[in-house]
């Protein structure tokens, strides 16, 4: 290497801290120093040749070291912890706990906060111990032990207890039902949860009542938060065991009410009127213009009320979808993939105006002035 070389080559790398005493020699702020000082030199001389090598053969083994030896000593902290909370709970639990004297049975009756709630006795070898009248639980190694199991089964119980009251209690804003009271349709309840999920239900609105043979009633639910009717389900009476009602604050803060559920026959009426979209689609297809625009002409009369007679509008909007059912069914017309979409179109409505043109005919298609009054759903 020539001078030039020499002055211009990179400094060697400095020795790293790594220390010589054996970790488990050092201290807790020892150690951390330690650890911190190699990190420190790693980060500072990254990049630079040879640090790879350094940290590989030196530096790594000594943090591994290290990080056994902290980690050690730190599960042995956390085990000691746990270790003097359960000597602490145990002596709480003693506290409470007192042994009578020995009954004609050789059974030790056990009081729990000044209350008789169990017995211990030995058998061949070990304690064993009752609950309340229970099963034979077991076994102890000493009577201590056995009347500690009393106590914690008790405790369990009563936690348990607890637990299933604050499930039974109404959520905020919500009243509890009087019992064997039945659902109205539009009401808004919460069901009362099972096992381990939530204690209540999100909001369901009754939306139908069905009676079965054999006495048995269904209802039809859907959610109330959210206008879902895919999410809907049944439930049968007889497993509609507990529900709560909102009160006004939190009716109020609902969704309103779809239209389809507040006026459903309504709904079904509009729903055999509404062909607009498929005419208004196919009034672009050539040759379709003037059937379609006369057909929502009518339509637009009957949603309107004002045709004088809706069956026979009806009557004839559905012959004007077939004539243009088989203008898009004309093989010399526009490709194979738009005719397809727009026989689709024609068929639909041809369906719709015939079903809506027999319910007017059976006088079930009469528009009220309400329904006129709301948009439909």
């Amino acid at each position: 290497m020539s001078e030039a070389d020499e002055n211009t080559a990179a400094p060697a790398l400095p020795e790293p801290p790594v220390g010589t005493a054996p970790p488990a020699d050092l201290d807790d702020a020892a150690l951390a120093a330690e650890l911190q000082a190699l990190d420190d030199y790693q980060r500072g001389h990254a990049g630079r040749p040879g640090i790879g090598l350094v940290t590989l053969g030196r530096i790594g083994p000594r943090r591994g070291a290290l990080t056994r030896e902290q980690t050690r000593r730190e599960l042995a902290r956390r085990d000691a912890a746990k270790a003097a909370a359960e000597r602490e709970r145990l002596r709480a639990r003693q506290d409470r706990t007192s042994i009578g004297r020995r009954d004609k049975d050789g059974r030790y009756p056990v009081a729990v906060d000044g209350r008789e709630r169990g017995k211990v006795w030995r058998g061949a070898r070990d304690w064993w111990h009752e609950v309340d009248g229970g099963k034979m639980s077991g076994p102890s190694d000493t009577r201590w032990e056995a009347a500690d199991a009393i106590v914690v089964t008790v405790d369990a119980r009563a936690a348990a207890v607890a637990a299933q009251r604050r499930r039974e209690e109404p959520p905020e804003g919500w009243v509890a039902a009087a019992e064997g009271e039945e659902l109205q349709r539009l009401d808004v309840v919460r069901l009362a949860g099972t096992g381990h999920g939530p204690a209540w239900s999100r909001p369901w609105r009754m939306c139908g009542r069905e009676e079965h043979q054999g006495g048995r009633v269904s209802y039809r639910l859907e959610p109330a938060d959210a206008d879902r009717p895919h999410e809907g389900y049944v439930l049968f009476a007889e497993r509609l065991r507990r529900f709560v009602r909102p009160s006004a604050a939190v009716l109020a803060a609902l969704p309103a009410v779809p239209f389809r559920v507040l006026y459903p026959e309504e709904y079904s009426e509009r729903r055999l009127l509404n062909v607009s979209d498929e005419l208004s689609s196919l009034s672009r297809v050539a040759g379709c213009a003037e059937a379609s625009g006369r057909a929502l002409e009518l339509l637009a009369e009957v949603e309107a009320g004002h045709s004088g007679d809706p069956a026979a509008a009806m009557r004839e909007i559905t012959g004007l979808a077939k004539e243009l059912l088989r203008i898009v069914t004309d093989p010399q017309g526009s490709n194979w993939e738009s005719r397809r979409y727009d026989r689709g179109n024609a068929e639909h409505a041809v369906r719709w105006a015939t079903r809506a043109a027999e319910r007017f005919e059976e006088g079930a298609g009469a528009l009220t002035e309400e329904y006129r009054g709301r948009p439909h759903g």
